[in-house]
């Protein structure tokens, strides 16, 4: 049966204390870097899984009263950006586990909680699942109640590489439609994973992989407090649109980074992209704070505030990001791009593209 103690069947591991917002920026950006390096085979791209768990970035926003250090939403922002700049798969890793673990602070029993971060600390990952679109089940698999314990059926999509997760959350629908969500631990009778493998993708976004659910049976602590109509734009939803604001940013700022290596380019093109990147950055921010107000604040307000700081962010970053990529593809979209500017503008962000690709270009390497 699906219960929470289940999934610490596997040996324990032993991840890296992270004591500092700072030490975690850094752990962020080495791990990025080994994630963007292709791997040899399967073997070795389950062995960098691994060196993520013990890296100790699963545990930075495990709240203090547990033991973690509880980063501010802003640095884990930033952790997802430096994440996806290496690798999409990387990014969408970390910011399934993040969201995962704000949903069991949110709505997980006092039980829940002491079991899952206590684990997460030692590097234990959570996945995420979600019910395939356009499907009768697109809002959550229909859990049938069988006895005292519940049965499961149904096809999902789930994060890279879930199968080595420890835990996989999955959103339900309890009688009567109510919406709740599952904290599954990963080995299950009834639970496949059909083609999930932790080979990274070479740009781009991870392709979603299959999960499958046949008849698995799950107990009643494994279930989350369902969500209900108030949780609609709670924390969880908030920092989610928030990970995915900094996982846009993430790519754009690698593909950002590859047109400044190249030789040619309209330094007020340059000005331009940058300037969207840095409002989008500064709108990210603005988002990590109003939803750090909110894992505290009481009043409704507070999650209102973080759940449109956090829409503000991810348009922002998919409006810069859909900026570069256009100016990466077709030659002469640059041009398009800035065909609206004011002459003083276009001054303006000439001098700062040239600027920005003084330094901020990579310098060839030499020759020892």
């Amino acid at each position: 049966m699906g219960t929470l103690s289940s999934a610490l069947d596997r040996s324990a591991r032993t991840a890296a204390i992270i004591g500092t917002e700072d030490e975690a920026i850094a752990a962020a950006g080495r791990i990025a870097e080994a994630f963007s390096l292709p791997a040899q085979d399967s073997a070795a791209a389950e062995a960098r899984h691994e060196l993520l768990s013990r890296t100790g970035l699963f545990g930075i926003s495990v709240p203090t009263e547990h033991g973690g250090i509880d980063v501010s939403n802003t640095v884990l922002a930033e952790v997802c950006a430096l994440a996806a700049a290496g690798s999409a798969a990387l990014g969408e890793v970390l910011a399934a586990h993040f969201v995962a673990v704000e949903k069991v602070r949110s709505h997980g029993s006092e039980s829940q909680r002491n079991t899952v971060f206590s684990a997460v600390l030692a590097g234990a990952r959570l996945a995420r699942a979600s019910a395939r679109r356009n499907s009768e089940a697109a809002d959550g698999l229909p859990l049938a109640a069988s006895g005292l314990a519940w049965r499961l059926g149904g096809e999902a999509l789930c994060t890279p590489c879930a199968r080595h997760a420890d835990w996989l959350l999955m959103p339900v629908r309890l009688d009567g439609g109510r919406p709740a969500v599952l904290l599954l631990p990963t080995r299950l009778d009834g639970l496949h994973y059909v083609a999930n493998s932790c080979e990274p993708v070479a740009g781009g976004t991870q392709a979603a992989e299959h999960v499958l659910f046949k008849d698995v049976l799950v107990d009643g602590d494994t279930l989350l407090q369902p969500a209900g109509e108030a949780a609609t734009h709670g924390v969880p939803r908030s920092l989610d649109l928030l990970l995915e604001a900094a996982r846009r940013k993430g790519g754009a700022r690698a593909a950002l980074r590859h047109l400044l290596d190249e030789a040619t380019g309209e330094p007020v093109v340059s000005g331009l992209l940058s300037a969207r990147l840095a409002a989008a950055d500064a709108m990210t921010a603005e988002a990590g704070r109003a939803i750090d107000a909110a894992q505290i604040g009481l009043a409704d307000q507070h999650r209102t505030n973080a759940f449109l700081a956090a829409v503000a962010a991810l348009a922002a970053a998919e409006e810069a990001a859909a900026a570069i990529l256009r100016v990466s593809d077709p030659p002469g979209e640059g041009t398009v791009l800035t065909a609206s500017l004011s002459p003083h503008l276009r001054a303006i962000l000439g001098e700062s593209g040239e600027l920005f690709r003084t330094e901020n270009r990579r310098q060839p390497e030499t020759e020892s």
